[in-house]
């Protein structure tokens, strides 16, 4: 409950645009437009602004069902009151499993990542260790050390990356993009439902809402980090098809990384290996802010503390990370949770807002029939 929270932990409302990106933008965008392009080719664009609006219908959805009560409860307290105790803390060992899967998929990608890129011969367990003690480290010291590494993440990895995307403006070839509109609906519609993964951590909000002061005013902060993200997507797409053509974008995984890989420099010799390092405050902020949601709904439906979960969470992490080593597998895992992230995204968020209304219309018949 919102009463619960000392102010202390809070964040102000504009600042729920850290959290809420590095949420959401993580090692997906260096690679999905290959992926973006198996249905629709070319028109994905279209996909990425169509997602794009829907997400903003699922966002003003979430203010909906955690404003509907005058304590401002988070999820796993909401799922309690609709569903009851067993059914209720059901429910929320599935959310926080859901968040601690995400975390995961966050890690073994990057992993593989820096293995490919960087080190492909180097033992990666020191490097996962590491991690784990860091992101340890930031999720110990609460929400607003989580905050603060978001905004640190923005502050460092944005305006680096972006320059060097833009060096590729020579290389491009605009008549790439045409012709317009030759795939049908169905296609676009498949290629946003691909889309969709590319904005999996929005839901994060669910937990960390009670965390922020006068919640209801960081809604239109969250709508501007969401057409921010929108339009970097949509950039980096329209880059990619002007820089490559569909046949070579379609073998090629890491498209974001291929289009700076033609510059060098010195010391660094290929711009890859800065932005790959450089990823890696992005990486640690993201998976952050999932575990701690994930930590704090141990906390709020079982009454488990947070540091004894973290530990438990990110043994696991590292444990799955060394036995999980296979390219296709890593590939499976991630596609299995952007299939639930879907479903969770646009099933069980709008199942909640249909019950969060329902409640709210029987609530307000019985007060009615109430005698005077």
């Amino acid at each position: 409950m919102r009463n619960e929270i000392s102010e202390e932990y809070m964040v102000s409302p504009y600042l729920i645009i850290f959290p809420l990106y590095v949420s959401i933008v993580g090692v997906g965008i260096l690679n999905y437009q290959s992926k973006l392009i198996q249905h629709a080719g070319y028109n994905a664009w279209i996909s990425v602004i169509l997602t794009g609006i829907s997400i903003h219908v699922i966002l003003w959805m979430i203010y909906k069902i955690l404003s509907s009560n005058r304590n401002d409860q988070e999820i796993i307290s909401l799922n309690h009151t609709l569903f009851g105790k067993f059914l209720g803390n059901f429910v929320n060992l599935a959310v926080v499993l859901y968040f601690v899967y995400g975390a995961f998929v966050k890690f073994k990608v990057y992993i593989e990542m820096v293995q490919i890129w960087l080190f492909p011969r180097m033992n990666i367990l020191p490097l996962t260790i590491i991690i784990a003690l860091l992101i340890y480290y930031a999720v110990s010291g609460g929400f607003r050390s989580v905050t603060a590494i978001g905004v640190w993440t923005i502050l460092i990895s944005l305006p680096s990356v972006i320059p060097q995307v833009l060096l590729t403006l020579p290389f491009l070839h605009p008549l790439n993009l045409l012709p317009l509109l030759n795939h049908s609906a169905t296609d676009i519609l498949l290629s946003s439902k691909t889309m969709v993964f590319q904005y999996l951590g929005l839901e994060t909000i669910l937990l960390f809402y009670p965390f922020i002061k006068t919640p209801a005013k960081s809604q239109k902060w969250a709508h501007i980090i969401v057409i921010f993200v929108t339009f970097l997507y949509l950039v980096l797409l329209i880059l990619a098809f002007m820089f490559l053509s569909e046949g070579q974008l379609r073998h090629c995984i890491w498209a974001t990384l291929a289009m700076i890989s033609i510059f060098e420099v010195p010391l660094l010799q290929s711009l890859e290996y800065f932005f790959v390092s450089l990823w890696f405050i992005n990486i640690i902020a993201g998976i952050s802010v999932y575990l701690w949601v994930a930590c704090r709904g141990m906390k709020t439906a079982f009454r488990i503390g947070q540091r004894p979960s973290l530990i438990v969470f990110l043994i696991a992490a590292v444990t799955l990370n060394y036995f999980i080593k296979d390219h296709g597998r890593i590939e499976w895992i991630s596609e299995l949770y952007g299939t639930v992230g879907f479903y969770f995204i646009y099933a069980y968020i709008p199942f909640m807002f249909v019950c969060v209304l329902i409640r709210k219309r029987l609530a307000f018949h019985f007060e009615e029939r109430k005698p005077a």
